[in-house]
């Protein structure tokens, strides 16, 4: 199991958590329940998106990390409105997305800012630590790869959506590859190439083709993530529910 080095900016939220105090029955606590989220926001104040549901009656909720990849800050809101949000709209969970992976990304930073918020979600949030997805379109399914490769104990599943798939070692998270068949960029016949690969490697693999689809954008996945989220969880967390923007 790798060991990560904490970033600065945990370090700063370190220090500044030891200073965050209330007062409960009339006696000073230095930690409050949500007070490390509110840490987390002081520290990355304006560099990521949260969806959080509501209504969730203090139940366990599944944490999904999205990464859109390179689309940008102008079209993530489309992006979230056409792909994440009816992606997950029978699943009741925390979705969050650093905004470093809108673009090409510094891995250590992107990689901090997630730690950093899964820790943080952990002490401020009811969530299950078994049920932390990853999920990576385009570039942000390379960005992915990388992610679950050097943290393999932390994602309970990748899904990879409309990118070029491929390991060289064997992954102990469980993937799922949603690949059109007609994406001009990388063809049907290189991703099931890719996949088998992996498979020879050890990988557990479930390869979800989207039969007439392409890389003209990730809204047209849409029923393939309720799929993949479907098999994952095996309709265990199939419920209805709103959500409520928590943009920083």
């Amino acid at each position: 199991m790798k060991t990560l080095i904490p970033s600065s900016k945990t370090i700063f939220s370190l220090l500044i958590g030891m200073f965050v105090t209330v007062s409960v029955a009339g006696k000073a606590h230095n930690r409050v329940f949500g007070s490390e989220m509110e840490t987390f926001n002081a520290v990355y104040e304006g560099e990521f998106d949260l969806i959080l549901p509501e209504n969730n009656q203090n139940e366990k909720l599944p944490v999904y990390i999205v990464l859109p990849g390179g689309v940008g800050a102008k079209k993530y809101p489309n992006f979230k409105k056409d792909f994440i949000i009816p992606g997950i709209e029978n699943v009741q969970g925390i979705v969050f997305s650093p905004k470093i992976s809108w673009k090409r990304p510094d891995e250590k930073a992107l990689e901090h800012i997630i730690i950093d918020f899964i820790n943080a979600a952990r002490n401020s949030y009811p969530i299950d630590d078994k049920k932390i997805i990853l999920i990576g379109y385009s570039n942000g399914a390379l960005q992915s790869i990388k992610l679950v490769k050097d943290n393999d104990h932390l994602f309970s599943a990748l899904i990879v959506v409309a990118s070029n798939f491929e390991v060289s070692d064997k992954i102990n998270t469980p993937i799922y590859v949603v690949h059109g068949t007609k994406d001009r960029y990388f063809s049907i016949k290189k991703a099931y190439k890719n996949v088998n690969a992996a498979k020879d490697l050890g990988c557990d693999i479930t390869f979800v083709v989207a039969e007439g689809k392409n890389d003209y954008g990730a809204a047209q996945y849409v029923s393939e993530l309720n799929h993949s989220m479907a098999q994952i969880e095996n309709n265990i967390w199939s419920q209805s529910v709103e959500y409520t923007d928590q943009s920083f």
